[in-house]
């Protein structure tokens, strides 16, 4: 993730945080307060969580990951890292850090990985309804499109459709679309929508056919990229039906709705 802007319009707020994990953190990485802060686990942990908790208490984003932390003795030193980049120094020891941006208000684009696509599990032939098992239902205004990112062999890639509306586990299409079994998908969030997955890494979104597990990232806006055209908004009237588009990208801005220093506390 990276940062797109902040609600206040501020310049973005960066502090070194203490981190912890048993595996490397990655710049672009959101990452959340500890659950069991008040007990010994007084650091931030990656966002992905696997669960309803998923994402709740975020600080921010990374804004260096820590194999960064061992690239000189000097970031060595400022950020308590071990030779071999692993942030994994308890709270007895003095805890590891990376800085971060930490603005309650950022808003940050988060791209949707296109290697969590998921299998189109029913072809669909020149048809509006498009069914993928039992897709999300109420995600009218989402998109959908279709990459080879997850697999090379995978078919019909390049297309992108827009959700005129969901229910009963399939997406009816502004547009017609033909997709089979061999074919990759790519489920874009409505603007608005607030159930969301993060991808293994928390650098991004996840797609999954039925709905996610965090209930604490909002999806503001979505952006779309590919051969011949800059990042733009989506948009029904522009990209509703489009087909054999080349180096496709999507984004969606997000905010925290539990930010760790605005959390509601139980």
């Amino acid at each position: 993730m990276i940062l797109s802007k902040t609600i206040g319009g501020n310049y973005p707020l960066k502090m070194n945080i203490q981190v912890y994990d048993a595996a490397l953190l990655q710049k672009g990485e959101l990452v959340m307060r500890h659950g069991s802060w008040h007990a010994a686990n007084k650091y931030y942990i990656t966002a992905v969580v696997a669960g309803a908790t998923e994402a709740e208490d975020t600080i921010g984003v990374l804004e260096a990951g820590s194999v960064d932390a061992t690239a000189s003795k000097e970031n060595g030193q400022i950020w308590h890292m071990n030779a071999d980049a692993l942030p994994d120094q308890s709270t007895s020891t003095g805890c590891n850090f990376l800085p971060a941006i930490v603005n309650p208000d950022a808003i940050y684009f988060a791209e949707y990985d296109q290697t969590d696509a998921v299998n189109q599990s029913v072809a669909v032939t020149a048809s509006t309804a498009w069914a993928c098992t039992t897709w999300e239902d109420n995600i009218d205004g989402a998109w959908l499109f279709t990459t080879t990112a997850a697999d090379s062999a995978a078919t019909y890639a390049g297309k992108l459709r827009y959700a005129v509306a969901s229910a009963g586990g399939t997406v009816t299409t502004g547009v017609a679309v033909t997709v089979d079994t061999s074919t990759d998908v790519v489920k874009v969030l409505p603007s608005g929508h607030r159930i969301t997955t993060l991808n293994a890494e928390a650098t991004g979104l996840s797609t999954e056919i039925a709905a996610g597990d965090s209930i604490y990232l909002e999806v503001i806006e979505n952006y779309v990229e590919f051969s011949g055209s800059p990042s733009v908004p989506l948009r029904y009237w522009k990209h509703k039906g489009l087909d054999g588009l080349k180096g496709l990208r999507v984004q969606a801005e997000i905010v925290q709705l539990r930010h760790a220093w605005r959390a509601v506390v139980a």
